[in-house]
C-alpha cells in the first residue's frame, strides 16, 4: 500500500475543487491512508473498464446540472428524479441527482444513485469525481471502511483532490490513527496552499489538525492551531467552542469565556441556535 508521505515529493499542487466544478461543467461542489483502491464488490471509478459505452444524454442534464450550481437542490432533484424517468440509463442524470439528494443530507437515498452511475460503464464529464461523493455519503452513513476506500481511490486517479485527503484524515481521527491523520491532513494543506478563496477550506484541515494535538495531549499546540483556523474562519463557530475548551483545560476561565462569546456572536451570524453550557473544565 502507498503511504500519502511518498507522494508529497511527486504530486503537482492544485486546485482540485476546480476540476469538479469544470468536470460538471462549473457546478460548485471532503492503519495507512493508501491512496491505491483496494478490490472491494463494489465497483469505483479506478477499477472501471478502459473503454467507456457513450452516455446516455437528455435535455434537462443541463438543467439540472444549472440548478446544482445556483444551489437550488430540491429543485434540482425534481427535475433530475422526473429525467429519470424518461431516461433511466442515464448515468450523469443519477449521479447529478445523487448529488442533489446529498446536499440534502439524504445520505442513504444518494449512495446508491451515485454507486448505480458507476456501474452503468458510460462515459460521462464527472465520472472521476463520482468515488469523492461516495466516499462523503458512507462517512455520514458511518461505513467508515467503504469512505476509506472510495476515498483512496479518488486520490489514487486525481492526486490533487486536497478534500478527498481532508476525507482520509478525518476517518483516520476516527480510527484512532494520528499519524496517518496528520499525514492526510498535511497533504491536504499543501493542496489547499495560501489562496485566500480556499480560507475556509484550510481552516478546516488546521480545526482537525487541532483535533489531532488533542488527542496527543499537546493543547498549547491545539490552541495555536484552532486559533489560527478561527482567524482564517471567523464563523467556525465549532472551533471557538473546541478554543474555550481547550482554555477550559488549561485552567484558564476568561479566556474560556471570551470564546465561549465569540462562539455565540458567530452562531448568531450563521442563524444557528445558540450552544449548550459546556462545564467548566470538561475535556476538549
Amino acid at each position: 500500500m502507498i503511504n500519502p508521505m511518498h507522494l508529497s515529493m511527486r504530486i503537482p499542487i492544485s486546485w482540485p475543487t476546480l476540476l469538479m466544478v469544470a468536470s460538471l461543467s462549473a457546478l460548485d461542489g471532503c492503519a495507512d491512508n493508501s491512496v491505491v483502491a483496494e478490490k472491494t464488490p463494489s465497483k469505483t471509478a479506478a477499477e472501471a473498464p478502459k473503454t467507456l459505452s457513450q452516455p446516455v444524454n437528455h435535455q434537462n442534464l443541463s438543467v439540472g446540472a444549472k440548478l446544482l450550481r445556483s444551489g437550488q437542490f430540491l429543485d434540482a432533484e425534481i427535475v433530475l428524479r422526473a429525467l429519470l424517468v424518461e431516461q433511466p440509463q442515464c448515468a450523469r442524470g443519477e449521479f447529478l441527482l445523487g448529488v442533489a439528494v446529498m446536499k440534502q443530507k439524504k445520505y442513504s437515498q444518494a449512495r446508491p444513485l451515485l454507486e448505480s452511475s458507476l456501474a452503468r460503464d458510460q462515459d460521462f464529464a464527472e465520472r472521476a469525481q463520482v468515488d469523492h461523493f461516495i466516499g462523503w455519503c458512507c462517512y455520514y452513513l458511518g461505513d467508515l471502511d467503504s469512505a476509506k476506500r472510495a476515498f483512496q481511490s479518488h486520490v489514487g486517479t486525481n492526486p490533487t483532490a486536497d478534500d478527498s485527503y481532508f476525507g482520509l484524515g478525518v476517518i483516520a481521527i476516527d480510527e484512532d490513527r494520528m499519524g496517518d491523520a496528520e499525514l492526510a491532513l498535511g497533504r491536504a494543506i499543501e493542496l489547499i496552499g495560501p489562496h485566500p478563496a480556499r480560507s475556509r477550506d484550510r481552516a478546516k484541515c488546521l480545526a482537525r489538525l487541532g483535533d489531532v494535538a488533542v488527542r496527543k495531549d499537546k493543547l498549547d499546540e491545539a490552541l495555536a492551531l484552532y486559533e489560527e483556523a478561527s482567524q482564517l474562519w471567523p464563523d467556525h463557530y465549532e472551533v471557538w467552542g473546541k478554543i474555550a475548551r481547550v482554555y477550559d483545560a488549561l485552567l484558564r476561565p476568561v479566556e474560556a469565556e471570551s470564546a465561549r462569546a465569540t462562539q455565540h456572536e458567530a452562531m448568531q451570524r450563521v442563524g444557528r441556535a445558540a450552544p449548550p453550557e459546556s462545564a467548566p473544565g470538561s475535556a476538549p
